[in-house]
């Protein structure tokens, strides 16, 4: 069965003078790449699966690799995002935390963040509903963030045992006495 979803664009939090990124419609996350410094997220990197092949997306963000370099290797396909946080100022993400269904991974960036920051948390729920990232770059580093987010999930498109029931009704014939 095929089933075209429509998302919903969340976000971004942070500035939004720099340049457009994007990567809409790609859920399937394996692994996340983040270039950082003690003040600020310098680029992101992403290897999602399509179609059941890895696929490495630009960087977004700064060219080069700055003072601190994480990857963050998530258990695909048993392990899924569930939540993105973190803090901006007015022209940059300052730090940032992945949350899936199993680890918490982060912060990355500012440990502690500036009395001008603002926080944003995107909760994304347990029914694999992320659909990909979006956001701007600005210089050498990542101005803002988004997330997408899918209005249905593989588990309501695809039907279960837990959540179909057939009960079959058998007729009996009463004869009379």
């Amino acid at each position: 069965m095929s089933v075209n979803v429509s998302m919903i664009k969340v976000g971004p939090a942070g500035g939004q003078w720099g340049t457009d990124w994007d990567e809409k419609g790609k859920g399937e996350i394996a692994k996340i790449f983040v270039s950082d410094s003690e003040y600020k997220i310098c680029s992101l990197q992403f290897l999602f699966v399509e179609n059941g092949r890895f696929v490495l997306s630009d960087k977004h963000g700064s060219a080069t690799t700055s003072k601190y370099f994480n990857t963050v290797a998530l258990d695909f396909p048993s392990e899924f995002l569930t939540s993105i946080s973190g803090f901006y100022g007015s022209s940059e993400l300052t730090s940032i935390t992945f949350v899936t269904n199993k680890h918490t991974y982060g912060p990355y960036g500012a440990m502690a963040p500036s009395s001008t920051c603002e926080e944003f948390i995107f909760q994304l729920g347990v029914d694999r509903c992320f659909g990909g990232f979006h956001g701007t770059k600005y210089s050498n580093h990542i101005e803002s963030i988004g997330v997408y987010v899918k209005t249905l999930t593989r588990s309501m498109i695809t039907p279960t045992n837990s959540q179909v029931r057939v009960t079959r009704r058998v007729a009996v014939k009463r004869e009379e006495v």
